[in-house]
């Protein structure tokens, strides 16, 4: 059945889907292993990022082994979706820095937490102001986050003219930021309802779909990570001694001093 014919709003939605879910994994992947084979592989025994099960478990092991992070490193990164590749550089412990106190913190957690974004806000400049490339670096990939977000989050498939262009130059700011070519946006960016194929736009809609599910597993599995920290905590809370406890474990303390013989004393 022959699609009817797009609105410009239409074209653009399907234009800026097309840039998110081809375009943005595949920066996202090179970056990856751009930040890997230059902090990584200096550590004993680590090796560039060939993508061999050798060194995704590598990478496992970094992030504390099975179980203690979402990133699929049983399979080939080629297969990791940008909340994977998100998982992997922004929130990745392997790239955790020292935040001046005694401990190693996230990238994310560094330089894109600290600015406290409202939800539906980007990143007003991508490039760090103390001209720091991990900041950057951190920036822009919480740029296409944001972005991809606003993919996901969006209740209509059409998005109007100002609106797309912000888009569009967000995607290529965070892109020069990592040193990414933005030709690929430029030239989806450019296409005409005609040089946009049917069966292009059929494909766009399953990997939407597949998009949200991974967007919204992710989403279940941190709410079941927070309510079983919150229950952990509560249950530390419920085991704490209470007032009078103490009061009774010091008076028993004080009692057994007391009857405690005094000849090896001085």
């Amino acid at each position: 059945m022959a699609l009817q014919p797009f609105r410009d709003e239409q074209l653009n939605y399907f234009k800026f889907a097309s840039i998110v879910l081809n375009e943005f994994p595949k920066t996202l992947r090179q970056t990856f292993k751009s930040m890997w084979d230059n902090s990584l592989t200096r550590l004993p025994g680590h090796q560039q990022w060939d993508d061999s099960i050798v060194v995704r478990n590598l990478f496992l092991a970094s992030e504390g082994g099975p179980g203690k992070t979402k990133i699929p490193t049983n399979v080939s990164y080629e297969e990791w979706d940008c909340t994977a590749l998100f998982q992997a550089t922004i929130y990745a412990k392997s790239f955790a820095l020292p935040d001046g106190r005694g401990h190693h913190r996230t990238l994310g957690e560094l330089f894109v937490k600290p600015r406290k974004l409202a939800h539906g806000v980007f990143h007003a400049s991508v490039t760090s102001p103390s001209g720091n490339n991990a900041e950057t670096c951190a920036l822009a990939i919480d740029q296409l986050r944001l972005l991809r977000n606003s993919l996901c989050h969006s209740h209509t498939s059409e998005i109007v003219k100002a609106t797309f262009d912000q888009y569009m130059q967000h995607a290529k700011d965070a892109f020069k930021a990592l040193g990414v070519k933005t030709d690929p946006i430029d030239v989806i960016g450019g296409l005409s309802e005609s040089e946009f194929p049917t069966n292009e736009v059929r494909r766009l809609e399953e990997d939407m779909k597949e998009e949200n599910r991974a967007y919204v597993s992710f989403l279940h599995q941190h709410l079941e990570s927070i309510s079983s920290d919150v229950e952990a905590l509560k249950h530390k809370m419920e085991v704490l001694p209470t007032k009078d406890e103490i009061v009774k474990i010091l008076e028993q303390m004080i009692k057994d001093l007391k009857q405690t013989p005094t000849k090896n004393m001085p």
